[in-house]
């Protein structure tokens, strides 16, 4: 996925998040831990998605893909950290 798109930027962090998060279940569900009352873990879901943005802005030098990236980091990670006040879990 080498182009410089806005709709490449947003598939890729989509994609990362959900893999990751995913991967974090996968790995609770193994070891028989209950993951809805461990919800700030989830917070690693967005690694990726910080190093991609990291790769596309410096190392290939595709803004638009990076904007798209940074866009919907933020409008995925809003939410996320408000659910967590809203739990209770941070704050």
């Amino acid at each position: 996925m080498k182009k410089d798109t806005i709709a490449c930027g947003i598939l890729l962090a989509l994609g990362s998040i959900v893999l990751s998060a995913v991967l974090i279940m996968a790995v609770f569900l193994f070891l028989g831990m209950p993951f809805v009352s461990n919800l700030r873990i989830f917070i690693l879901s967005f690694v990726a998605p910080i190093l991609l943005l990291r790769y596309y802005a410096k190392k290939l030098q595709y803004m638009k893909t990076a904007k798209a990236i940074a866009v919907t980091l933020f409008f995925t990670m809003l939410p996320f950290i408000v659910v967590l006040v809203r739990m209770g879990e941070i704050l």
